[in-house]
């Protein structure tokens, strides 16, 4: 299954399920692809609302943080994320990318505007 999720800017963001494989893909609008470690559809209130109640200490780190810090603050949105399109909600892409250097950032989309869905 592959649902691809078009935002304001002109990017793509493709998830990508075959079994138990999860991969995630960003294309810019001039086509440029990237590979993302992690991506979650998320509404943008729930967002705001779980970095608001996110412990600071760990929020200064989330330009460059290390796999535990990942893997702790993704959880905590998995734990609060509902799939759904959120019709009535505005919606964004969450996700980790790993850098050249090896460190991990996490960024946000746009606000996606289309979801295609192919199964």
């Amino acid at each position: 299954m592959q649902i691809r999720y078009h935002t304001t800017k002109g990017s793509t963001y493709t998830h990508t399920v075959e079994g138990t494989q999860d991969h995630w893909v960003q294309e810019d609008k001039e086509g440029a692809s990237h590979s993302l470690v992690e991506g979650l559809h998320i509404s943008k209130k729930k967002l705001q609302i779980l970095l608001r109640d996110y412990p600071s200490t760990v929020l200064d780190k989330t330009y460059c943080f290390d796999d535990r810090v990942e893997k702790q603050f993704f959880e905590d949105v998995k734990r609060e994320h509902v799939d759904a399109l959120f019709e009535s909600e505005e919606t964004v892409i969450l996700f980790v990318v790993k850098s050249e250097s090896g460190l991990y950032r996490i960024g946000c989309s746009s606000p996606v505007v289309k979801i295609e869905k192919v199964e």
